[in-house]
């Protein structure tokens, strides 16, 4: 097993990969069978060698730093969910030529032996030949397993052109995340678009759902009818505080919020660099939102502030991010006793595993990203 040891990587405490093969396009076939009779020759011994693959997992980004980054979250993904991984490289740096391959293998120890959680597949092509990268995509799929489509790129997926429609058309599933989004109200209008098009063909799903994940569910819980009577029905103004590259998160969850409590978007405006405003309609009441971004920190919602006062009696609710873990009311900012919540802020790579296994559309996810699009429509007059 020394032997083995100076040929392999280590990712974390029981993932493991093979050192990664450079090899050209061609060559992958080959060099994914080299891998694997390396492999058993150096690490069976007599052990059972197990391969585990639920899914392809198809990963498209823009540049190295993106594909560096994405590296390092593959063994979490396949160890929660193993699959074959192609990471497609857009605008990539090849040693020789236009394109270029890499291949290795993730594995795991068990008790009586090793499975195989992973074969990745880097392919590495520059911006003139990244229209080459459908064709490779699906040359090296395996046949009958579910396909997901990670669109971890900065652009949104529609804006992106053929690349983008090239690459759904494989996938049952698209993942896209509207994190750092550069214009998130033209992207919310394109992407809305597109999953309507799709008239339940794939499933589709925004990562900043998951991300708000527990923002929902402490607003649904908090404020619900019989924990807060009239809340909902008297709300006037609510007030988001985020973090920079968080107002596309921020609009998901407004949006999640105008879906259910079925607000009309009336219009749209930005006061400064740093904040914006939404006014609604219900039953000829007006809501007011109002997003303020944070100079600093982290991509995260900060504070949110519910206001449902009426003249004769004050009613508000602060909840505010305490830490990586915990979530809390703000006794000075509510008229609800204070409470602190369990929150863990969640990793990107356990987003994607968790959305992997999830093979049908969510309907009011779908409705959630129609009323942020309206609120992108009124926002743009």
């Amino acid at each position: 097993m020394a032997d083995v040891m100076s040929t392999i990587t280590s990712t974390n405490n029981k993932m493991r990969n093979t050192q990664p093969k450079r090899v050209s396009i061609a060559g992958i076939d080959a060099a994914l069978r080299g891998q694997w009779s390396e492999f058993h020759q150096d690490v069976a011994g007599g052990h059972t060698v197990m391969r585990a693959c639920m899914s392809n997992l198809i990963i498209y980004c823009d540049t190295k730093d993106e594909a560096i980054l994405i590296g390092k979250e593959i063994p979490i993904i396949v160890d929660i969910h193993p699959a074959r991984v192609l990471l497609l490289i857009g605008n990539g740096q090849p040693k020789k030529g236009n394109t270029e391959s890499n291949v290795s293998i993730y594995y795991t120890e068990l008790n009586e032996g090793w499975q195989v959680c992973a074969e990745r597949i880097d392919a590495i092509v520059t911006s003139e030949a990244v229209d080459r990268l459908p064709s490779i995509a699906r040359s090296h799929l395996i046949g009958d397993l579910p396909i997901t489509l990670w669109w971890a790129s900065r652009l949104p997926p529609p804006d992106a052109g053929d690349i983008f429609f090239q690459l759904a058309e494989l996938a049952n599933q698209i993942i896209y995340d509207n994190m750092g989004w550069a214009n998130p109200a033209k992207g919310v209008a394109s992407m809305t678009r597109w999953v309507a098009s799709q008239q339940d063909v794939k499933v589709v799903h925004n990562l900043a759902w998951r991300r708000v994940a527990d923002w929902r569910k402490l607003i649904s819980q908090v404020l619900d009818p019989q924990a807060a009577p009239d809340a909902l029905n008297s709300l006037n103004l609510i007030e988001i505080e985020h973090g920079p590259h968080a107002l596309a998160m921020t609009w998901m969850l407004v949006g999640w919020l105008a879906s259910r409590l079925q607000w009309k978007a009336v219009d749209g405006k930005r006061l400064s660099d740093s904040e914006l405003v939404w006014r609604f309609q219900h039953q000829q009441k007006e809501i007011k939102v109002i997003a303020k971004r944070r100079p600093a920190g982290d991509p995260l919602l900060y504070q949110l502030l519910f206001d449902w006062s009426r003249a004769d009696r004050p009613g508000r609710i602060c909840f505010e991010r305490l830490d990586h873990d915990r979530i809390g009311i703000v006794e000075a900012l509510s008229t609800i006793p204070p409470r602190v919540f369990s929150a863990q802020i969640p990793s990107r790579s356990n987003l994607i595993s968790a959305q992997l296994a999830h093979r049908t559309r969510e309907k009011i996810f779908e409705d959630a990203l129609k009323a942020s699009n309206a609120m992108s429509a009124v926002f743009q007059k």
